[in-house]
C-alpha cells in the first residue's frame, strides 16, 4: 500500500473550523468554534482529447440542523474567497504537478481553478458541497488517437480511504482499451470507492477514438464474429445444396421426379406402354421430351436402352427416384404385365415381357 500523500491532505477537510469573536468579559475574549463533519470526498477527472484533464474535487457535509446550516454558510463564503487553508487548496495540486511532470516527461500546469459552494436541500436535512475545479494540462499521454492515463506514477496520489471516491471519465467518442485495477462502471465512467489500495502507477487506463485503428472493442469484435458466422452459414448452405442436388428425391410421388438426364434425351427411345397399342420403330421417339413420359414409360424406355433388362438398383440410379418409389412402381407394372420381375439372390432383375432369363 502506498503512502496516501495527496489524499491525506484532502482528509484535512473532515473537520472545518469556523471561528468568530462573540464578546469579551473581564478583559478576556471568548471564541466559539463550530465544526462540520464531512460525508465524503469525491474526486472526478474528466479527460479531454488534447491530453488535458478537468478535475472536480468535492467535499460533502451533512447539515442536520440550523446550526450546521449556518456554519456551512460561513465556511462556504471563506472557501469561495480562497481564505481557507485546510488541505482543500489548489496549492496541494500545484505542489504535486512538478513531481508528476518529472515522472512522465511532460510539461504540466494547474490552471483555471475555480471554487463553488452549493447547498442541496433534502426531505429531512440538507447537504453542503464545496467543490474545487481546475484544469491539469497534459495529464494524459496522447499517442495519435489514443489517450493513456499514466500520471498516477509515483506515490503522490496515495490510496483511497473510507468515504473517498475517484472517478475517471473518458472523452465523448472514445472506446475503452483497458482500465486497471478492478473498478465499477457508473454512467460510462470508471469509479473506485475507498477504502481502495493502489499499486504504484495505478490507476492506469487507455482509451482510443471510436473507429480508429487502435480501437478493437466489443462492437468491432462482434462485427467480426458476425461476419465470420455469416460466411460459415453461407458455406454450409452451399454444401447442403450441393449434397441435396446429388441425392435422389425422397418423395414417392411422380411430382418429385427429376428431369431426365442428358444421356436419356440423347439416346431416344420409343414411347408408349406395353398393352397400350402404341408402338414405335427404332428411334421413333427420340425427339419426345422425357418430361412428357409417364413414370411407367420412362422405365420401359430405360429397359429398351439396356437391352430389355436391368437390375432394380440400376433403375433407381438412372431415374434418381427413391428406392421405395421404384419398388412400388415396378410392383404395379409387374401386376399389369408391363414388366417381369425375377429375384436373383438379393437383387431383382427387371425385364420387358419376353426378355427375361426364363424366356431365353
Amino acid at each position: 500500500m502506498r503512502q496516501a500523500a495527496l489524499l491525506v491532505a484532502l482528509v484535512c477537510v473532515v473537520a472545518v473550523p469556523v471561528a468568530g469573536a462573540v464578546g469579551a468579559t473581564g478583559g478576556q475574549s471568548a471564541v466559539q468554534q463550530d465544526d462540520l463533519v464531512t460525508n465524503g470526498t469525491e474526486i472526478s477527472i474528466h479527460l479531454q482529447p488534447n491530453g488535458d484533464a478537468r478535475w472536480n474535487v468535492s467535499a460533502r457535509y451533512e447539515l442536520d440542523d440550523e446550526n450546521d446550516t449556518a456554519a456551512f454558510g460561513r465556511v462556504a463564503e471563506r472557501f469561495k474567497a480562497g481564505e481557507t487553508d485546510n488541505g482543500f487548496s489548489i496549492g496541494v495540486f500545484r505542489a504535486a504537478a512538478p513531481q508528476v511532470s518529472e515522472q512522465v516527461g511532460r510539461e504540466m500546469e494547474i490552471r483555471d481553478d475555480h471554487r463553488t459552494a452549493t447547498q442541496i436541500d433534502n426531505a429531512n436535512n440538507s447537504t453542503g458541497v464545496l467543490t474545487l475545479q481546475f484544469t491539469w494540462t497534459n495529464f494524459t499521454q496522447v499517442d495519435n488517437e489514443t489517450l493513456v492515463v499514466d500520471s498516477f506514477a509515483g506515490s503522490w496520489f496515495g490510496d483511497l480511504r473510507g468515504g473517498q471516491t475517484l472517478t475517471i471519465r473518458p472523452p465523448e467518442g472514445y472506446d475503452t482499451q483497458s482500465v486497471q485495477p478492478a473498478h465499477s462502471t457508473v454512467g460510462g465512467a470508471y469509479q473506485w470507492v475507498g477504502p481502495q489500495a493502489f499499486e504504484d502507477g495505478e490507476p492506469v487506463a487507455e482509451f482510443a477514438v471510436a473507429g480508429s485503428g487502435n480501437s478493437f472493442t466489443f462492437d468491432s469484435v462482434t462485427m467480426v464474429l458476425l461476419g465470420v458466422g455469416g460466411a460459415v452459414v453461407l458455406l454450409g448452405g452451399i454444401v447442403a445444396w450441393t449434397y441435396v442436388r446429388r441425392q435422389p428425391p425422397w418423395s414417392d410421388t411422380g411430382d418429385d421426379e427429376l428431369p431426365a438426364s442428358g444421356e436419356e434425351a440423347a439416346a431416344g427411345a420409343t414411347a408408349g406402354a406395353a398393352g397400350s397399342g402404341t408402338t414405335s420403330g427404332d428411334g421413333g421417339d427420340a425427339a419426345i421430351d422425357p418430361e412428357l413420359l409417364s413414370d411407367e414409360e420412362r422405365v420401359e424406355r430405360l429397359l429398351r436402352e439396356h437391352g430389355g433388362r436391368m437390375k432394380q438398383s440400376k433403375i433407381v440410379e438412372e431415374t434418381r427416384w427413391s428406392t421405395a418409389k421404384v419398388s412400388q412402381l415396378l410392383s404395379a407394372m409387374d401386376d399389369e404385365g408391363r414388366i417381369e420381375k425375377l429375384r436373383i439372390g438379393r437383387e431383382n432383375l427387371i425385364s420387358l415381357p419376353g426378355e427375361g432369363v426364363n424366356d431365353e
